[in-house]
């Protein structure tokens, strides 16, 4: 039976089907203008490029705030709307990934529902907000009112552009965990911030010096040990997921899908592909350069499709014959790759004698 073609690229903490690095970095800002009769769409790379007059001056102030966290670009759709659907198609137009937020409380629950959506389909949409319980690697829930330098108080939803544009600052080159908030002198704290974190709560935290980020998570809290694992319940751990799915999906989809017949020479040219650009994540630190992270055909998977086929005999090919027995139209790989998280935890115990 003729399919279109696929790309489904899993993703798992040891058998893994993780080249060009793509840029992060991206904030979309979503902002209820209600002197505006359409929809409109702009790109900052710097608050200079922001036209004063085209904001109110709340919208501007959160425009700033997102800025002022240095992100790559921010993207601020506004629209005279309060209905989070009005600006769906927009996102998918403007960007195909980025971390998306807004202070409007009615598009809250909308966002955290689409975010979940987008996870389903492999699309690296990530967003921050204020709706709990979401159990999702690409949504940070946060939900605490704060105190700005200026002692003025900024709810929990008036605060989400200034994170949006932490979270888009940091990418895939370093954690938020402990940042220092400049724009914050007091959060209201936590009851229990041990608990919070459990549950998935982004927790900030009154410590000497100002207002810190207590630890760089998102809302998962359900894992099962293979597609959800606690490594995936950090924000810079999912950055990193996403960016090498994002680009070896579409160095695929660019470059090979269509224009190379398959066979085993032409996938290795597409696995050593692979394994250049995991080398490159490694020099970053990205990768683990004391790791062997590798791609290669996955035997298990393309002698079980030759079997379903109907080629019993598959099951007494050795592994060399399987690897080089390419399967139909279908490009089986598997990879294994360790990523570089920040430190965080010390455990230094020291004896007196």
């Amino acid at each position: 039976m003729a399919t279109r073609p696929n790309i489904e690229i899993l993703f798992r903490q040891l058998a893994t089907t993780l080249i060009t690095r793509s840029e992060r970095g991206t904030a979309i800002l979503l902002l209820n203008d209600s002197t505006k009769e359409t929809l409109r769409v702009n790109e900052y790379k710097n608050v200079a490029e922001v036209n004063e007059k085209d904001y109110s001056a709340d919208n501007l102030k959160y425009i700033k705030a997102c800025m002022a966290f240095a992100p790559y670009e921010v993207v601020v759709i506004a629209n005279n709307s309060t209905t989070f659907a009005d600006y769906a198609n927009a996102i998918a137009i403007a960007r195909p990934s980025g971390w998306i937020g807004s202070p409007v409380e009615e598009m809250q629950d909308d966002i955290a529902s689409w975010i979940k959506s987008e996870e389903k389909a492999t699309h690296s949409y990530k967003a921050i907000g204020t709706h709990k319980n979401n159990d999702c690697m690409h949504y940070v829930y946060f939900d605490q009112d704060c105190y700005g330098i200026d002692g003025d108080e900024i709810t929990a939803v008036s605060y989400i552009p200034s994170l949006l544009g932490l979270l888009a600052s940091c990418n895939v080159e370093k954690g938020c965990t402990n940042y220092l908030l400049p724009d914050l002198n007091l959060v209201d704290e936590v009851e229990d911030i041990d608990a919070a974190i459990k549950a998935g709560q982004f927790v900030l935290t009154n410590d000497i010096g100002g207002v810190r980020v207590v630890t760089g998570i998102n809302s998962l809290t359900s894992t099962n040990g293979s597609t959800a694992t606690e490594d995936m319940q950090y924000i810079e751990t999912v950055e990193t997921m996403d960016m090498i799915r994002d680009d070896i999906r579409d160095v695929f989809k660019n470059t090979y899908q269509g224009r190379f017949k398959n066979k085993y020479k032409n996938q290795a040219l597409f696995i050593g592909a692979v394994c250049a650009y995991f080398d490159a994540l490694a020099y970053e630190d990205i990768l683990d350069e004391e790791f062997t992270n590798i791609a290669e055909v996955d035997i298990a998977e393309q002698r079980a499709a030759w079997i379903a086929s109907g080629k019993t005999e598959a099951a007494d090919w050795d592994d060399e014959t399987v690897k080089r027995r390419s399967f139909k139209r279908n490009v089986f790989l598997s990879g294994n790759i360790k990523v570089t998280n920040c430190m965080e935890n010390l455990h230094f115990l020291v004896t007196l004698e």
